[in-house]
């Protein structure tokens, strides 16, 4: 996403410099040390409807660690371990899934600016082939030795395979929950104010970003306990996102004449709601929610989904 300290109003803050005597503003800085280790519970679900009809109910639930392997002036180096949870949103038997149990951990290496600001995944390219590697078993499995239908399955799955590979993939798609986790470091936000902003977020095809309309504010903030709770609520734009949906279809080789006609009169819509619940010194998430909601009513089809990730501190 696109850097809140590019607002007039948000400005990254100094270490050295952080007091916070001022309750106008509260200052979101990593104070962190080599050795330091959290864990936290992960809590995921997943709803999908067709005209009112739910046709996907996905809970899943695993534990995350947060460590601190290195630590500079100028930044953080981050080991993150937890259970990949991706192959349970398949519908795979279960005596089929110890053939994908070797994905079954992945351990993500990653840094921050000395503020906590998330800068990348270190380890982008190993991590990007497993998730490669593991649509492939997946479509293996699935097509239960049946070439034509495992060439139909990969055919139609490899925009989501190229974009869950890519950098901005595994950073975005493969784990939306360090940048759930990373996202208030680096700011300086006043307590009083409604900040109204246009976010960007990168476009997994290669292409603009997309924008959305952002606004942030403050639902709770306790300076004698140093803990906050930040709000912040999200519209994607919806000429970006159709032109993302047309440019994905394509890629999966939906070439209907009615398919820009279809989709230039459908409604689309994605809509986020975000809790951050924070000690913002030393700098550790005490809870995070996160809602996004999908609705997209496209020839006479209506369907809805809503996807729910809780980060909570053990």
């Amino acid at each position: 996403m696109k850097k809140l300290a590019l607002l007039l109003a948000l400005t990254a803050v100094a270490a050295a410099s952080f007091c916070q005597d001022d309750t106008t503003s509260v200052s979101y800085v990593a104070y962190w040390s080599i050795g330091d280790s959290y864990d936290f519970r992960i809590h995921k679900t997943s709803q999908q409807w067709s005209n009112d009809s739910l046709t996907k109910n996905d809970i899943s639930e695993y534990t995350a660690n947060f460590e601190v392997v290195d630590s500079t002036d100028t930044s953080y180096t981050v080991v993150w371990t937890f259970s990949n949870e991706l192959i349970n949103t398949w519908d795979i038997p279960d005596e089929l899934l110890e053939e994908l149990s070797k994905y079954s951990l992945a351990e993500v290496v990653y840094t921050t600016s000395e503020l906590g600001e998330f800068t990348g995944i270190q380890n982008w390219q190993e991590l990007g082939e497993m998730m490669r590697s593991m649509f492939t078993d997946i479509f293996r499995v699935i097509s239960e030795g049946s070439e034509e239908k495992y060439e139909k399955l990969r055919q139609a799955g490899q925009p989501i395979i190229d974009m869950y590979s890519s950098k901005e993939g595994v950073e975005q798609l493969a784990f939306p929950e360090l940048m759930l986790f990373h996202f208030p470091f680096g700011a300086m936000i006043p307590v009083a104010d409604t900040i109204q902003y246009e976010d960007l977020f990168p476009n997994l095809l290669g292409g603009e970003p997309i924008r959305a309309d952002a606004k942030l504010w403050f639902g709770e903030v306790n300076f004698d306990e140093e803990r906050s709770v930040l709000v912040q609520e999200s519209r994607l734009n919806r000429d970006d996102t159709m032109t993302f949906l047309k440019d994905i279809m394509k890629k999966m080789g939906v070439t209907d004449e009615d398919l820009d006609k279809a989709l230039s009169e459908a409604v689309y819509s994605i809509d986020t709601f975000n809790r951050y619940d924070f000690y913002y010194y030393p700098g550790v998430p005490v809870k995070i929610d996160f809602s996004r909601h999908i609705r997209i009513d496209v020839g006479g089809e209506k369907s809805r989904r809503e996807d729910t990730i809780t980060i909570e501190l053990l």
